[in-house]
């Protein structure tokens, strides 16, 4: 029996091994995954009874017993000039690849039936939470090609990127969407031509500066995030734009915006993804109508309860009669929103403000949307201040 299995086993060994660092963050603390991290589950109480459940599923679904929990970083953010966070953490993860390695080899010694079971268990664990990620394995020089094909980053969007990349600890700084995802969501906000932005989970404000620097000269964008670690920086690196930061749970500040009566032309959303289902309903509540929402993390997910949190996104969302919608395999996966409730495509165009001309948000969602010669001429003052 043993002897047959000696060539297969290095084979096996060879796949288990470079995914040994991501199978220990998934027994330990949370390091892949959205809260606490980043978005807007640290406030657990105020996450719904869905959410509790999902983390509660966590525990059985995402741990691989025998696995050694690598330690997570906690939210930090490094002065500039510091060394490369990705160096340190490709050399922190070989440490512990290494001390893996190890223990397998005397695990595969001492009981080969344990020794394959881990093996089977990683691959049913595979099977369970990276369905998406096994079958949209990136073409790289597809990627290569999409990045060079379109408009370059904007100095500012280097800028943030860069920080984040190089300042921020790197099993954190890969949630930061990718640059494909960056440059299309800039493409999204020139064309939507927003006066009231809305950033859900921004991180260290990569997103944000995409946005920010596609907004028209007289807009301003909110950016709503959890961790003020992340807030500091993102308020640091793109300070002297036209954003502001909440700090705190998402969910709260989305109630609080809508009694206050905001309105919103385009949101983005790229948060914890359990509660996405209720980011996208408070988002829709906020957005007038024909404004845009962008979701990200639609078709890869690193944990259990964010897969099932976004496959029932996938089963409402294109049933949902108040939206348009269509999914494009961009990134992570990326889903453009419509909201087409109250839009009449056969009436004249109505305007909705989002904006006065001093400036002031209050209030605007109960005021009845500008027609005829009215519409007109706020459409008009708007590109004169764009």
């Amino acid at each position: 029996g043993e002897v047959s299995l000696l060539l297969p086993m290095s084979m096996l060994t060879a796949l288990l091994l470079p995914a040994a660092s991501y199978v220990l963050q998934r027994a330990g603390p949370p390091l892949l995954r959205s809260p606490p991290v980043r978005g807007f589950a640290a406030a657990r109480g105020a996450r719904p009874a869905m959410a509790e459940a999902a983390e509660e599923k966590r525990a059985t679904a995402d741990v691989i017993p025998g696995m050694v929990a690598m330690e997570a970083s906690p939210a930090t953010v490094r002065a500039p000039g510091c060394p490369s966070c990705e160096v340190e953490w490709v050399a922190k993860s070989k440490d512990v690849e290494g001390t893996e390695a190890e223990r397998l080899a005397a695990l595969r010694g001492s009981d080969m039936a344990a020794y394959i079971g881990e093996i089977w268990e990683y691959g049913q664990h595979m099977n369970d939470t990276q369905r998406q990620e096994l079958a949209l394995t990136p073409d790289m020089e597809c990627r290569r090609f999409v990045i060079d094909a379109s408009t370059p980053p904007t100095p500012l969007m280097e800028a943030v990127y860069n920080a984040t990349m190089v300042r921020v600890p790197y099993e954190q700084a890969c949630y930061v969407c990718g640059p494909e995802q960056a440059m299309l969501l800039r493409t999204l906000v020139a064309i939507a031509r927003p006066r009231q932005a809305l950033d859900i989970g921004c991180f260290t404000g990569y997103a944000s500066s995409a946005i920010v620097d596609a907004l028209p000269r007289s807009a301003q964008l909110t950016c709503l995030e959890v961790e003020p670690t992340w807030t500091g920086l993102a308020s640091e690196l793109l300070e002297g734009r036209a954003a502001s930061f909440e700090t705190g749970p998402a969910i709260e500040t989305l109630r609080r915006f809508e009694e206050e009566g905001r309105r919103f032309d385009f949101v983005s959303l790229d948060a914890d993804k359990p509660m996405h289902g209720e980011y996208y309903n408070a988002s829709l509540r906020l957005l007038r109508p024909g404004g845009v929402l962008v979701m990200f993390g639609m078709l890869l997910f690193p944990t259990v309860e964010d897969q099932q949190a976004m496959e029932a996104l996938h089963e409402v969302l294109p049933n949902d009669t108040r939206v348009s919608t269509a999914q494009l395999p961009v990134g992570c996966g990326i889903q453009l929103i419509v909201k087409t409730e109250e839009v009449d495509p056969a009436a004249p165009p109505l305007h909705y403000a989002s904006q006065r001309a001093d400036g002031s948000v209050g209030g605007l969602a109960s005021q009845p949307p500008a027609d005829g010669d009215a519409a007109q001429l706020e459409r008009t003052r708007r590109v004169i201040l764009q």
